[in-house]
């Protein structure tokens, strides 16, 4: 059986090259998937441990109970067994240099150099507050040399920064100016890729640095011949309930859990992708197979006459799927592997080196050669069944897709799952509206096939009343509608989700500026603590491009009864309008005027919104009619806001400690922030917030994800052209003598390729437009499951990217009948008409 199965793939080798590429990229990807996995959770594993390497024991603390302070560590160093210790420090800071500004982690260096877990690669270790290495990733991104300094602007007081100067400390240690100003940087480190930092830059600093900070851990070292596990013991019954120390082994084994965690959500959402490829190659190989089998109907009758059994027969095509499925896996298995290392060591992951699991690796190829003998099983069946006599007559196309069962059952199925999709959506219900998209999507797999079927009849109409070229691919399509619409299929089925993703995308960032327009009323705001913005700094954000009104609003620190001291802001009526915070204008003559408070404030004042206050400024006794407002918290931390007459009539002070700045309709928000943070980077006294602000972390991770995703879509779209140029190669090998007599009564070559090319482009047209009609309302309703309650659902189409998803479809119809072109080109009529 194997020898005849060889036999009958090397008479018809090009025929099932489709089937090879189809299975070698399904495989490829999924085995590349299963590497990127392992591989990257080995690097982050590895990365996570590196810091407790030298350390045998770590202590940490709870750090949701109240703060033990910087002293928690003496009983430790105090056990007569532990020889060394050394704290765990970690503050974000602002870090500027040069006109660039951007997050960067400050980690502790242990003192004792028995604890530290990297080595110099070049200068010295740091020895005063004032003093730092950088790792090698952090001076290459900022062009930055061992000596250089670098500006630091320092979290402090609820998450608000300010900047500090270290000049002016005594010896640094233990003060608020030892942790920002001017640092040196006095060496460099490659201690490797820091995982889901959520920063860019990373330096290190002695323990100085956080004097009078609470550690978050400690780590320490044993004496020789003790056990760690009895030291853990040991402290475990003398520290307090929120201590927690255990062995480096253990702890080690927890942050590499904890790390990994974002790598194996990233394989989950590869490995989605990857089974999606795979289910296109499938449909591939299927319509490759139901073509081929029915061209061979006269070899499988002789099989049939001279004494084969229909198992036989269906064993034959099952052992084809075998060995071919076997190749193309292997193939694509030891690709993949290639493609693996090299995603994880593009992404920085693969710091461990290659980890493979042979487990996953052989489930791939199973898995690969599965679904090609799977999808080669419906139509093996089918030639089995065939009678010998009817096996004898001309082939003759099947022809339409007739509705069947399958077809029902797909519809209901679909009907379903788009009504919980929906129900999920409107309702909130996330789980229900996955479990109906999942449903939903079964369902229209299983009816698309006769509704596509049934749009090549009526595009049948059209084209042939055009005439010529295109009657002839209208007609050639109407021949056997079964197979031109199951390589639409495979088209939808990419096309489609690709459209779902893109819109996903447009739809979530719109979302996402509506929400931060609600909470955000200007898009801009840069402050400093004391004194005014910089008038250059206020002018360089006028100079912006796109933000149509800015203001430096009035602004002096007040002590308000009830609030403590805060900062009073004093707007223009023009930026009031701008904001849509017209109640500052709204006071009748004679009124008391409007304070804009924030909701915490209200409820902390213990007054209504709209009623009238009662409230003490610096002492003196004023009337406000109070209302909430985002504009009282737009500035990143919560100030009060009056009109500036207001604030002019309580004080003669004349700060101007803000600049706030509101986008015209229409601004790239993109374009604004990049423009906004080159300000920021000229002026380190600033700090910056504002809708920009937030809008630049939220849409990182949306663009990251949307970018590799559409990557790994493009796999099953190369699938799916793989399966339309295979359609058209073996129907112009089922027409030679149809495209010979068409050359005798004088049609040119030019017209034969014509006819091909009108024919895939169909095929790509009806898959691009049915893909864009299911994946459009896919993407709006997943996002709105998705945003549930958090925001109000801002539906935005992402039209420049529908329209390459079309021209993307032309392009596939102009390259998927090349091949295929130049077979029918060559027929000479004498030839075609020969013989079979």
């Amino acid at each position: 059986m194997r020898t005849l199965a060889w036999a009958q793939i090397r008479a018809y080798p090009a025929r099932l090259l489709s089937v090879l590429l189809a299975i070698v990229l399904g495989t490829l990807f999924l085995a590349a998937t299963a590497v990127f996995s392992t591989t990257s959770n080995a690097g982050l594993r590895a990365v996570a441990a590196a810091p407790l390497t030298a350390a045998d024991l770590i202590v940490d603390r709870d750090t949701e109970a109240a703060d033990p302070g910087p002293d928690w560590p003496d009983p430790i160093a105090a056990h007569p067994d532990i020889t060394a210790v050394t704290e765990y420090h970690a503050r974000t800071v602002q870090l500027v240099t040069d006109g660039l500004r951007g997050s960067a982690n400050v980690y502790s260096i242990a003192d004792d150099p028995g604890l530290r877990w990297f080595d110099l690669t070049e200068g010295t270790w740091p020895t005063s507050p004032g003093e730092v290495v950088a790792d090698t990733a952090t001076l290459d991104a900022l062009d930055l040399r061992v000596g250089d300094p670098v500006q630091v602007i320092t979290e402090v007081d609820e998450n608000q920064t300010r900047p500090e100067s270290i000049e002016s400390k005594d010896t640094g240690a233990g003060t608020e100016e030892g942790r920002g100003g001017t640092l040196t940087v006095v060496g460099s480190v490659a201690p490797g890729f820091q995982p889901l930092t959520g920063v860019q830059y990373t330096l290190y600093a002695p323990e100085a640095y956080f004097a009078g900070d609470s550690p978050f851990s400690v780590m320490a070292s044993v004496a020789d011949g003790v056990s760690a596990e009895e030291v853990v013991a040991g402290l475990a019954a003398a520290l307090p309930g929120d201590l927690y120390p255990m062995t480096a082994d253990e702890r080690a084994q927890l942050a590499a859990d904890r790390f990994a965690g974002g790598s194996q959500q990233l394989g989950l959402l590869l490995l989605v992708f990857a089974l999606i490829a795979l289910l296109s190659a499938a449909m591939v190989i299927a319509n490759t197979f139901t073509i081929l089998l029915a061209q061979r109907r006269r070899d499988t009758a002789l099989l049939r006459l001279v004494g084969a059994e229909r198992g036989q027969v269906r064993a034959l095509v099952v052992t084809e799927a075998l060995l071919i499925g076997s190749a193309g896996a292997l193939v694509g298995v030891g690709t993949g592997i290639a493609v693996g290392y090299a995603g994880a060591a593009l992404t920085g992951l693969a710091g461990a080196g290659l980890h493979l699991s042979p487990l996953a690796l052989v489930g791939c190829f199973l898995v690969g050669v599965g679904t090609t003998v799977i999808a080669a099983w419906s139509p093996a069946r089918k030639a089995a069944g065939t009678a010998p006599i009817e096996a004898l007559r001309s082939a003759v196309p099947d022809g339409g897709v007739r509705l069947r069962a399958v077809h029902v059952l797909g519809g209901v199925l679909a009907a379903l799952g788009v009504g919980g999709m929906l129900a999920g959506a409107w309702t909130r219900a996330l789980p229900l509206a996955i479990g109906g998209g999942f449903v939903g999507a079964v369902g229209l797999l299983l009816a698309l096939r006769y509704l596509i079927a049934r749009l090549i009849h009526l595009v049948h109409g059209p084209l042939r009343r055009m005439g010529g070229v295109a009657e002839l691919a209208g007609a050639n399509l109407r021949r056997d509608t079964g197979r031109a619409a199951t390589a639409t299929l495979t088209l939808v089925l990419g096309l489609g989700l690709i459209t779902a993703l893109t819109t996903a995308a447009a739809t979530g960032r719109a979302t996402i500026d509506g929400d931060l327009d609600a909470r955000y009323p200007v898009d801009v705001s840069a402050r400093v603590d004391e004194g005014s913005v910089a008038p250059d700094t206020v002018d360089l954000v006028r100079r912006i491009e796109g933000l149509e009104l800015v203001e430096a609003p009035r602004t002096e620190r007040v002590t308000l009864a009830g609030l403590d001291e805060v900062t009073l802001v004093g707007v223009s009526p023009e930026l009031a309008e701008a904001t849509g915070t017209t109640t500052l204008l709204g006071a009748d003559s004679g009124a008391a005027p409007v304070m804009l408070l924030s909701g915490e404030q209200l409820r902390t004042l213990g007054v209504e919104p709209g009623e009238r206050a009662e409230l003490t400024v610096d002492g003196a006794g004023r009337s406000f009619t109070v209302h909430p407002s985002n504009l009282a918290t737009a500035s990143g931390t919560e100030a009060p806001v009056v009109r500036a007459d207001v604030l002019d009539a309580m004080t003669e002070d004349r700060e101007q400690g803000m600049v706030w700045g509101v986008a015209a309709p229409g601004a790239d928000r993109d374009a604004l922030a990049t423009q906004m943070n080159l300000v920021a980077g000229a002026d380190p006294d600033i700090m910056l917030s504002g809708a920009l602000s937030e809008r630049g972390d939220l849409t990182e991770v949306l663009d990251l994800l949307v970018a590799l995703a559409l990557v790994m879509l493009l796999v099953t779209v190369v699938i799916s052209s793989i399966g339309v140029t295979n359609t058209l190669g073996l129907s112009v090998l089922e027409r030679t003598r149809e495209s010979a007599l068409l050359r005798a009564l004088g049609l040119t070559r030019g017209g034969l390729r014509g006819t091909l090319v009108a024919e895939a482009t169909v095929i790509a047209l009806l898959g691009a437009v049915s893909g864009l009609l299911i994946g459009v309302p896919y993407g709006v309703v997943g996002v709105g499951a998705i945003v549930g309650g958090t925001a109000p659902l801002v539906v935005s189409l992402p039209w420049g990217q529908l329209a390459l998803i079309l021209l993307a479809a032309l392009v596939i119809g102009a390259l998927a009948p090349l091949l295929p072109a130049r077979r029918a080109a060559r027929i000479a009529p004498a030839q075609g008409l020969s013989g079979d």
